[in-house]
This record gives C-alpha cells, structure tokens and sequence, in this order.
C-alpha cells in the first residue's frame, strides 16, 4: 500500500469550490450506526474498528493530509472493510481522497502504478488531458451533483462518469479507466441558512449543463457549504466497452470521414480491443452488382489477402473465385500458426506466410443472418492469434456487421447515383417534380377502385437553349478512310491471290483476280464509289469462304492465305488502319468534349436550376432549358436566362480552345464546329414515359425542335460554304432583337481577348419548311 500524496488535477487551484475537511468521523459515525443494526459477527468487528479508531481522537476532528501516513494501520483497516477481503491489491486499483478533490492520499499498489510515472514518482501527465475549465465545470459538476443529493434530496442531475485515457507502456496503445467515487462518508455542512430551491424555478430538464450551472452557482454559492470527510476512488479497466463506444460513434459520423480514414479508425479501435499491436484487422464489405460480387477499392484497401494476392499479379478472377467459393458457405476459419500442411492444402496462404504472416484468421459477420462481409485477422508473430483474442472481438461483431451493412448500402445508393445521372434524364433539378409524381401514384394506390397512373410531368413556359459541337467533314473523312482501307485490302488480297496462282497452278484463281483488279478500278475512281453492298458480297460471300476451303485442302499454303486474315483483322490489320486512326482520334475529342461539357452541367446549375441533356452523335448536342417551373421555389429574373447565355457562349468558346490543342495528341486531324441556336420564346416541354425522355410539347414547341435538327449544314446564301466552320463559333437566329443581345456578349469576350474581333453577320439558305433565319459568326482565339 501507498502514503504518497498525489494531486490528480494539478492544472487547478484549491481555491475552487467550497472548504473542505478531512476527517474520518462519518465514517466512525457510520460504522456505530451499522454496529447497533448487524448481526453479532458484524457487530464485533464494527466494534473492533470503532475501538481502534477511538485510540486516535484526533481522526475524528479535521485531521492534515500530510500526518495520514502516520496511521497507516488504520487506513489498512479501512481497505480490509470496504473492499472483498479476497481482493488482491496488486491488481485492485483502489484510493482514498479528500471529500470531492482529487486529492489521494492512500492507495493500493495497484492505483499508484497506473497513475503516475514510475521513473519520477509523479502523476502521469496524459492523465489530466483535460482544459483547466473542462476539470473546473466537471468539478463544479460533480459538487452541486452531491449537495441536491444530500440537502435537497434531488438525484441523477448531472453524471459523475469520469473516464481517463493512458498510453500503455509495452502495447503503446490507449486504454480507458473509469473512476467510480463513493461518497458515502462524506457530509455537507452549510454555515448558512440552507436556500430553499423551488421546483418552478429550477425548470429542471430545460436547462442544458451549462445554463444549469450558471442558475446553481447564483442560487447556492458554494461558499455557504463545508464538506467533510473522505471519498472513495476505484478504478475499473474499461477499455473493451470504450473502445465500442468509439466504434459506435464512429459508425454514427460516417459522414464525416474520408473511407480509407473510416476504416482505419476502426481497425485502430479493434486493436485497443483486443490489447495488442501484434494483431492486425482486415475489413471487407460484401458488395455485389447484378448478384456477382465485386472489390471496391475503397473498400478492400486494407485487406491483406487481396492486397498480397494484387502485389503478385494474381489475377482478380482468381481470388474472385476464392472468396466465391468462401461466400457461398462462409464459416470461421483460423490458422494458430500456418503450417506447412496449411499452405499445401490452402495455396492462398503460401502467399500471406511468403509475406512474413504467421498467424491468420476469417471471421465472417451476418447482419439478419445475411452475411455482409468478413473481418481478417492476423499478425506476423507466432502465439498472438489465440481463442482468447477472437472471443474479445464477439462483442463488437454486431456493430462491425452494421458497418458493413452501411458500406453495401452507400455503394448501392453511389451505383443508383450514377445510373441516375448518367444514364436517365432524371436529374436532380427535376427530381422534385419525379418524387411528386410518385407519390400521387402511390396515393391513388390506396384508393378503393382505383386504376393509379403516373400523373403527366410537363414544365411549361422555360426558356431552351441548344449548342451542338459537332466533327467537321464526319461524313467524308470516314469514307476517305474506308476507301484507303479497301485499296489496302484490294492490294494484299491481290497479292496472296497472284502467289497462289503462282505456287499452286490453280485456274480458279486468275478469275479472282481479274475480279479483284476491276473492284480495285472502281474504288479507287475519283468521281465516288457506291457500290458498297455489292462489293461486301463479293468479300463476304465469294473471297472469304474461297480461302478457307482453299487453306483447308492444301495446308501448305496456309501462311500464304492468312496473310490476307491478318490485314483484314478488326483489331490490328493493316486494312483497318485508317478507319482505327479516324475512329481513335474522333473518340478521343468527343469523349474530351463530353467531359467537359459534364462540368459545365454542374457550373449552369450553381447560378439556378435548370435542365440539361445532351446527346452524343458525331460530335456532342445538348438541351438547356431554364424557367420557373423549373424550380417553382426559388423566384425566377431574366438575369438568370441572361446568365446562362453568357455562359454557354463562353463555355463554346472553351471547347474551340479545347479541341484544338488536342490536335497534336492525334493520331488523324480532326476538327470541330461549335453551333448555337438563338431561340427567345418560351416553350413546353414533357416527359414521354414511353421513351424515358423530355421532349418538347405542342405544335409552336415542335417547329422549335425542327428547326434546331435542320441546321446543323445550313449554308451561307448564294454559296456552298457552311455557316458552321472549324475555330469558329455560328449562331443562328429569327430576330434581330435576338441577335443584339448576343452581340453584347460577343463585344464583352472580344475584350476579354476570348473572341476575334471579326464577326460577321450573314444571310442564309432557306431551310426545308424553314424561312427568315439568319447568323452571326465569329472567330475564337485559338491560342
């Protein structure tokens, strides 16, 4: 046992709170009391106590801390009495303090190692954490908590729960202690009139902590208050039920956290857990897509065995079939320590034993009997992984189950997010209009006789808004390919055909050629080529199956003919080159085009809601439509409409800019035209359930929609020159009030170095059905 004096909380003065007496008369008070009450052997050795406490008067009147230790015995008696007499002292982790201070002044063995250093002698400093004002409201706590229970009868008003945190010194991990104080032979004296506290005036349960203190310390100032006696301190090992704490709220602040932090933290808390660094935690969430299972990187990142197996080079089908294979009867698995006879029989652990672990375990975790994911556990020494060490994680395997039914559940909630977004024209500027739709059906679900449809969803009055970036020349730069890959193919096919003939002596084969040259003669005439169907026939149905036959009875020809089958090979022929080259290149500046034009979807929506698709042709086209009805909630100006315009003009501009530096990176040129459709009227739109898409409404809408599809190869009047040209931006218009406000925007961009100063506006060729349309255009800087 211990007599040192130790200040538990040397961040705060004594000069907190009220005075304070230590004395051991309650205690003696109380054990005569108890004497009187008990059975004969209880009585004595109450009696016994009384006796040798009455040897030392003093005790029983205030006594100095500092001459405690010269009543060692006595302080022994009092362990012996208020602790299990079969309690061992070098584990029991037991004190005496001053009255409601931190103040300890006898312990057991147990107590004076774990709060101070053992080097010094002093009181650990991690023990007081804690601000001076958190210690000095959790004391003020603490006391005004003691005097409602003792003078007015009032209990449970704040918690007394004091958890400490310490660094163990062989694991280097935290672990968590509760003190538990017994007040029970303390008493409150008052050296004033005690205050009559009125329940109406209290408001007891609306004031919050701190409010409660403030209206405590105005209405019972501590200093009308004596305390005396000693209190008792225990302290319990709490940190498997902490350490669920943690988890419990890390689960509950998911939101908060990056995934690979989330994970972490808890394989972190597992490891406070089960008391040792030595054991490491693996943390896989069972996630599947259409019912087959799939491996998140977020997700399986601090999985050891995917981890090993991907470091490797397995092949993710091979360990996607392991855990297959494990899934479909998952059951604990637990390798004490990996054996030869283990890796034999298991190869997947020849590989984690190669990197350097000894010791590995699977837990598999159920959420509703449903299983939802496994929890690996190994470590890289021997006799870590024991029985003992995975029965201390069964507490925690049902918060580890609802961990992973969140992960499943946010994956499946991220994957309807991107079938949503990129996918169906539900986007999140008309959910509202979706999600009320719904629920009226689901209302009329309800009604008696009732024959519920989805209601109409049209938006009316919004102002579109149409750009489309299209590839200049699509049409004859596919062709120029197609014939360059075909005088290829014609050339090779005549030069295997000649070396046959040659080599073989075969007949057949000079009509094949004379064939060939006259399909070559055609392709190659300058005046166009539009016999496609008949030429495939010829290739298809006559080339081909005469080849393979031909290779088929004479083998030793066969290098000879698949010298054709490699030219005209999709993948990697030298019949397709062009065609690969052209269809590389344009995916490559439609694909960037279309990227870009998904941010610019996210930018138009921060100013106010509005609807945009776009659709992907031989360039990328889209809709933008803007008004109230949109977005019924937030007040709808002109402003917004005028905004978006700038907007999408200089976002064209961008895209000149963009398409144009990609130029180098291509394997075959290309280029874009950026086009723009002035339409200031409003129109209706609607949804058509039959084809899952917004579509414009009425006949004055549906000239709008033909109009925009009609002028994408509109010419200059009296010329055969597009109005669209590559560098350059064409806007179409109907009026020239129209056109004013674009030439605004135009002037504004040209200043800003963005635009030529260049524009020109033309006339233009009446298009089918369509009069009176006219345009504007002007250059982009390029550079």
């Amino acid at each position: 046992m211990q007599s040192t004096i130790l200040n538990m909380d040397q961040q705060v003065g004594d000069e907190l709170g009220p005075e304070t007496v230590l004395t051991f008369r309650p205690f003696i008070d109380h054990l005569r009391k108890r004497k009187e009450e008990s059975n004969c052997h209880k009585s004595r050795f109450f009696a016994f106590v009384v006796e040798q406490f009455e040897k030392y008067p003093e005790l029983l009147a205030p006594v100095d801390i500092n001459k405690v230790k010269d009543y060692s015995e006595l302080m022994q008696l009092i362990y012996s009495m208020l602790s299990p007499i079969v309690e061992n002292e070098e584990h029991h982790r037991w004190a005496l303090s001053l009255p409601l201070k931190p103040v300890v002044f006898y312990s057991t063995n147990a107590y004076f190692k774990l709060v101070t250093d053992l080097a010094t002698g002093n009181v650990h400093k991690s023990i007081a954490t804690k601000s001076a004002e958190e210690i000095r409201r959790h004391r003020l706590e603490v006391t005004y908590s003691l005097i409602l229970e003792k003078c007015y009868g009032i209990f449970s008003l704040f918690g007394r729960e004091i958890v400490h945190s310490l660094e163990d010194d062989k694991t280097g991990l935290v672990k968590y202690y509760k003190l538990n104080i017994d007040s029970r032979f303390i008493e409150i004296k008052t050296m004033a009139p005690l205050p009559e506290l009125k329940m109406e005036e209290f408001h007891y349960g609306t004031y919050d902590h701190g409010e409660l203190l403030d209206f405590l310390e105005h209405k019972l100032p501590l200093d009308i208050f004596r305390i005396e006696g000693f209190g008792i301190v225990e302290i319990a090992d709490v940190t498997s039920e902490y350490s669920i704490e943690i988890i419990k709220d890390l689960i509950l602040s998911r939101s908060s956290l990056g995934e690979e932090e989330y994970y972490s933290n808890v394989t972190d808390s597992l490891k406070v857990l089960v008391g040792t660094t030595d054991a490491e935690f693996g943390l896989l969430p069972l996630l599947r897509v259409n019912s087959k299972l799939v491996f998140d990187d977020g997700t399986f990142h601090n999985s050891k065995l995917i981890n090993v197996a991907k470091a490797r080079g397995v092949a993710e089908s091979a360990y996607m079939t392991l855990a297959n294979d494990y899934f479909k009867d998952p059951k604990p698995l637990f390798f004490r320590e990996i054996s030869g006879e283990d890796e034999a029989k298991k190869g997947y652990l020849r590989m984690l034993k190669d990197e350097g672990v000894r010791a590995y375990a699977l837990a598999p975790v159920f959420f509703n009997n449903v299983p939802t994911g496994v929890v690996e556990i190994y470590s890289k020494k021997k006799n870590i992984l024991n029985e003992a060490l995975l029965a201390k994680l069964e507490p925690v395997m049902p918060l580890i189950a609802q961990m992973f039914k969140n992960s499943i559940d946010e994956f499946n909630e991220s994957i309807d997010r991107v079938v949503k977004e990129k996918f169906t024209s539900v986007q999140p500027s008309v959910q509202w209009k979706f999600n009320e739709a719904a629920w009226l059906y689901k209302q009329s679900e309800h009604k008696p006789n009732g024959h519920p449809e989805i209601g109409e969803l049209i938006f009316d009055k919004v102002f579109p808004l149409y750009g489309a970036v299209d590839i200049r020349n699509s049409t004859v730069e596919r062709n120029a390919a197609l014939q360059k890959d075909l005088i290829v193919q014609f050339n090779v096919l005549l030069e295997v055909l000649r070396q046959l003939r040659h080599e073989s002596g075969f007949g057949l084969i000079d009509e094949k050629i004379f064939v060939s040259k006259k399909w070559l003669e055609k392709i190659k005439d300058q005046s166009g080529f539009s016999e496609m169907i008949k030429l495939n026939d010829f290739l298809e149905i006559d080339v081909v199956p005469f080849l393979r036959q031909f290779k088929t009875g004479n083998p030793a020809y066969a290098s000879t003919i698949d010298r054709y089958f490699e030219a005209i090979d999709p993948d990697g022929g030298i019949a397709n080159e062009s065609r690969r080259q052209l269809e590389s290149s344009m995916n490559t500046v439609i694909s960037s085009i279309n990227n870009y034009m998904e941010k610019m979807k996210d930018e138009i929506q921060q100013a106010y809601p509005c609807f945009f698709e776009k659709f992907r042709t031989d360039g990328v086209e889209y809709d933008i439509y803007i008004g109230q009805s949109i977005a019924p909630d937030k007040p709808f100006s002109e402003i917004y409409l005028k905004n978006l315009r700038l907007l999408q003009l200089t976002s064209m501009a961008a895209v000149a800019r963009y398409s144009n530096a990609l130029l180098p990176q291509l394997t075959r040129p290309v280029e874009t035209t950026q086009l723009i459709f002035i339409h200031s009227q409003p129109i209706d739109i609607r949804f058509r359930k039959d084809e899952k898409r917004f579509d414009v409404e009425g006949a004055y809408n549906i000239r709008y929609h033909i109009v925009k599809k009609r002028i994408d190869k509109v010419t200059v009047r009296d010329t055969r020159e597009r109005v669209t040209q590559p560098g350059k931006i064409a806007l179409i218009y109907f009026s020239q009030k129209e056109a004013d406000e674009y030439i605004g925007y135009i002037r504004y961009l040209q200043e800003q170095n963005v635009l030529y100063d260049d524009l020109e506006e033309l006339d233009i060729e009446e298009v089918q059905g369509v009069a009176g349309l006219k345009a504007l255009r002007v250059g982009v800087r390029l550079d």
